[in-house]
């Protein structure tokens, strides 16, 4: 079991969540100095439903740096959660740990990466020597990567199953899986057996991209964590909405 999914499996237990809250906060509706202020409130708000949050760095470059970056995971950290940088990592070796030496600087857990430059086991070395997780791209949300991911071939086999088992021989921490309507519950189900029981999926697409929740917290097997953003962000109480998405999901979970 990676270090990762030790943390996850002790939060996820004490606060009976699998809730992931995705801190998206667009630019037509947050001015870039209010940022940080903006994900420290929607943390304030809403960690007493969540185990996770998971930061976009789209929504964030260029307006927040390491001292505000420190100050956020510190708020998700004494909130008892673990914080995600969506990074979605994506280059060489050289540079690949240059990045992850600063998000481990700015405090994160764990951040997201792209398995398509090849070095899935470079990456994980280099993450797992900062005392970071990794979870890699296998199964986004939206539909235009499905000729990518599900269409490419790799020895007469969807891209994406070789990308799970790479993760799983390379003792990766985690895949993101997508929830909506091109990523199937076959999908998910093949995905599972090939990475394995000790394999944290992260899964967008609830909410505004019309994701399946039942589907994928009942496939995904137990270590998932199901992001929500803009449905929370959006709502007038994300107090409450983020409770309302917590209890649903235990509710497919049974617990």
């Amino acid at each position: 079991m990676s270090e990762l999914l030790g943390t996850y499996k002790e939060k996820r237990d004490k606060k009976n969540s699998v809730l992931c809250i995705g801190l998206d906060s667009s630019p037509q509706q947050v001015d870039g100095k209010e940022i940080l202020n903006y994900c420290l409130d929607i943390v304030e708000r809403t960690s007493a439903s969540a185990v996770a949050y998971k930061t976009n760095t789209q929504f964030i470059l260029f307006h927040l740096g390491i001292p505000e970056l420190k100050e956020l995971n510190r708020k998700i950290h004494k909130a008892g959660c673990i914080s995600i940088l969506d990074h979605k990592l994506s280059d060489i070796g050289s540079s690949n740990e240059a990045a992850i030496y600063r998000i481990k600087e700015a405090g994160f857990d764990a951040f997201t990466a792209s398995p398509f430059p090849g070095n899935i086991k470079e990456t994980t070395e280099h993450a797992h020597r900062e005392g970071l997780g990794v979870i890699f791209l296998a199964l986004m949300s939206n539909s235009q990567a499905v000729w990518i991911q599900k269409d490419t071939m790799y020895n007469s086999r969807p891209l994406y199953q070789k990308i799970a088992e790479e993760v799983k021989n390379n003792g990766a921490d985690g895949l993101v899986i997508g929830t909506t309507g091109s990523v199937t519950t076959q999908d998910i189900l093949m995905t599972r057996q090939l990475a394995g029981s000790n394999t944290l999926f992260l899964c967008p697409g609830i909410g505004a991209q019309g994701g399946d929740m039942e589907k994928a917290v009942r496939n995904a097997g137990q270590n998932v964590l199901i992001n929500v953003g803009r449905s929370i962000l959006g709502d007038v109480s994300p107090k409450k909405k983020a409770e309302e998405y917590r209890v649903e999901m235990n509710k497919y979970r049974g617990t």
